[in-house]
């Protein structure tokens, strides 16, 4: 199955990416996700765009994508000020280990427990 001009057009640039091409492209808008249960919400919610974006169906079917709960992700923040930039961070480093995996580029990691915004321990 080739792609539509509709969709040759949507995902032009990646398209052009030797990493994704036709074929890598085909998977991703094959590919099903869901969130997966205690995952954080707002971390998702930016999962959840970049992984649309590039082509993927979320829904209630599919492989879940892999976030921290919401403790993991306040504990990364480090402060208050920095729960939103946290799980921004967090929901895109989700997104593009699905990705990966989705292309065969690798397997999708962990966010890495260990890390702060704050430099704090």
């Amino acid at each position: 199955m080739s792609l539509d001009a509709a969709a040759r057009r949507r995902y032009a640039r990646q398209l052009l990416l030797g990493e994704i091409g036709e074929a890598g492209q085909k998977r991703l808008l094959d590919a099903r996700f869901r969130r997966g249960d205690g995952s954080d919400a707002n971390a998702f919610a930016v999962a959840a765009d970049y992984l649309e974006r590039a082509g993927c169906t979320l829904g209630t079917e599919g492989e879940p994508v892999s976030i921290p709960d919401a403790d993991a992700v306040r504990r990364f923040a480090g402060a208050d000020a920095f729960v939103a930039p946290a799980a921004a961070i967090v929901g895109a480093f989700a997104a593009v280990e699905q990705i990966k995996a989705t292309l065969g580029c690798g397997e999708a990691r962990e966010f890495p427990s260990d890390l702060r915004l704050t430099g704090e321990p």
